[in-house]
């Protein structure tokens, strides 16, 4: 079994109207079966509605199943007994940053979390130094979070989740609120985390360039997993996602136009380099290294 499992998992709650009555009943998440191995970065897609953030939110237990199992490192997210190894396990990350940090100075709130689970002051403080340089944040230590950029509060909030040593970090479109900018900072960060340190990710996100690097990709639509591959295998079928109202990188829709008109070119191109390469395009006609 993988870090996290899930197995015709299905998530169901109750419309009611603005006198409280009740209207209906919606699947946000219907039979899904989900499985994480140790170290992986999986990624999750889908449009607003799509039953992606619901996912998310049963993988540490912050909702539970209406039908099947979900399990976190082997523990059904059910039992009671477990609800706190599995919080540690699986630690979240949320949206909007300024809902997780707490402190008043940067390394006050990261170490907040090592400091409710009782591990010793010593050991605290090398555990807010190692998750800040994860993060490239340990330069703003002593800063107040408040005058950080979005991005920069954003790293604050995963170092946060480091510091508790999770085997897992389940991140909620964490870059939803940010610029571009304050994107490339996160995704970076969660990159790193998971290359140097074997943290395993699962990526919530609506943005499409932020999955080429992840080792699998489930795209969610109305409360099913649509489809699911690596990045090169889901966006080879640029219809396909343009059908479930989703984006693509821009270099990939222009590669898919290409190979509409004519030119060979392989399915799923991923990055600028690669179209160039595939164009057959070297220093010579570029004038430059590309």
């Amino acid at each position: 079994m993988g870090i996290i499992k899930a197995e015709k998992l299905v998530f169901e709650y109750i419309r009611r109207d603005e006198e409280g009555n009740v209207e209906g009943i919606t699947r946000a998440v219907d039979g899904v079966d989900f499985d994480v191995k140790q170290g992986d970065f999986v990624a999750v897609l889908g449009h607003n509605g799509s039953g992606k953030s619901t996912l998310a939110k049963h993988l540490n237990a912050i909702l539970y199943p209406t039908e099947g199992t979900v399990w976190v490192d082997g523990k059904d997210t059910t039992e009671e007994e477990y609800l706190w190894e599995i919080r540690q396990n699986a630690g979240m990350v949320f949206q909007n940053p300024d809902n997780q940090i707490i402190g008043q100075v940067v390394e006050e709130d990261v170490g907040f979390g090592p400091e409710n689970m009782g591990v010793p002051t010593k050991e605290i403080w090398e555990r807010v130094e190692e998750s800040l340089k994860a993060v490239g944040m340990y330069k703003y230590r002593k800063h107040s979070p408040n005058k950080l950029s979005g991005g920069q509060k954003q790293r604050v909030s995963i170092a946060g989740v480091i510091a508790m040593h999770p085997k897992c970090i389940i991140l909620d479109e964490p870059t939803a609120m940010l610029d571009p900018n304050g994107r490339k900072e996160v995704i970076r960060a969660v990159r790193a985390l998971n290359h140097a340190e074997g943290i395993t990710v699962v990526l919530i996100t609506h943005y499409m360039e932020e999955i080429i690097h992840a080792d699998k990709v489930f795209v969610m639509d109305r409360g099913h997993i649509a489809m699911q591959g690596t990045p090169r295998e889901i966006f080879s079928e640029v219809e396909k996602l343009k059908e479930l109202r989703l984006d693509v990188p821009q270099v990939t829709l222009l590669a898919h136009e290409l190979k509409k008109s004519g030119v060979m070119l392989p399915d799923g191109i991923l990055t600028c380099g690669e179209l160039v390469t595939a164009l057959g395009y070297g220093t010579d006609r570029l004038g430059g290294t590309v």
